[in-house]
């Protein structure tokens, strides 16, 4: 058993007695799957009054989705989960959030769980739009939700999309969509969808594939609020996503948010950073 993994499993044994804890952070520990599923079961019945979990970069698989989402539906308190860096994909994701069919859904156990969450972080998991729908049923049903982080995954235009709609009713400040798979008729409707939001703060969709024209008209839609709308370097595009546009009547169309047509590029672009939102909490537990 690798060491790392070893430290997983003998702290596991000594949270029962940590029931002050609000604040569990241990990412890139390597814990693994053995590590993490350890972890979460004896957390399961210890810290009730736990705010966050941060266990990104552990090489967490769908192999341990179903104990973290045991774990979750006890923790009534919790307000920022962090998954990011881990490899949990489609099937990991809809077991962490939900019970379905015999199956324990990631999301779906997560819809019916921890109702004061604020933060979900699940950037670098390889998520495509087949896990969208349960994605946006869960958040939905998450009323306190203010940062979602789902960059670098592989969502298209219509996962981002479904994702973010679903979210009409909640007072989001942050969501990262970037370096996904988003072309310009994706990141069109999204920004028509988050604009309208008073509660944002930031929309982060740099590192997509979406052309040049796409991102003036992007800033064209952000033109009464430009601080809202995360960096978007037009001389960090592909050129070929130019030379493309001269010939929009080969590209499938989108409906936009206002139900006009935009036309879909394939324009590749640098990827940026947008710096985490940071909370501020008091008890916490830090593993190096």
């Amino acid at each position: 058993m690798d060491h790392s993994i070893k430290v997983g499993v003998s702290m596991s044994k000594v949270f029962s007695s940590f029931n002050f804890l609000t604040v569990i952070n241990l990412s890139y520990t390597k814990l693994e799957n053995e590590g993490a599923i350890a972890f979460v079961n004896a957390l399961k019945s210890s810290a009730p009054s736990l705010e966050v979990i941060e266990l990104a970069g552990n090489n967490i698989t769908d192999e341990a989705a179903p104990a973290i989402a045991a774990c979750l539906a006890a923790k009534r308190h919790l307000k920022k989960l962090n998954l990011s860096q881990n490899d949990l994909e489609d099937e990991g994701c809809v077991d962490i959030v939900e019970k379905n069919e015999g199956a324990i859904a990631f999301v779906n156990a997560l819809k019916s769980s921890a109702p004061s969450l604020e933060v979900i972080e699940l950037a670098g998991n390889n998520i495509t739009d087949e896990a969208a729908p349960a994605i946006a049923a869960c958040l939905a049903a998450k009323r306190h939700l203010k940062k979602l982080n789902l960059s670098q995954n592989d969502l298209e235009d219509q996962g981002c999309v479904d994702i973010v709609e679903s979210m009409e009713d909640l007072e989001l400040e942050y969501v990262d969509m970037s370096y996904n798979k988003l072309t310009r008729g994706g990141a069109l409707n999204l920004a028509h969808i988050v604009v309208t939001k008073e509660s944002l703060k930031m929309l982060n969709i740099d590192g997509n594939m979406i052309s040049i024209r796409g991102i003036e008209e992007v800033k064209e839609v952000f033109k009464n609020c430009p601080k809202l709308l995360g960096p978007l370097d037009e001389m960090q595009n592909d050129s070929f996503g130019e030379d493309y546009e001269d010939y929009e009547e080969n590209y499938e169309d989108y409906e936009d948010y206002e139900g006009n047509y935009v036309d879909d590029d394939d324009d590749l672009r640098e990827w940026n950073d947008l710096e985490d939102f940071e909370d501020e909490f008091v008890s916490y537990f830090i593993y190096y």
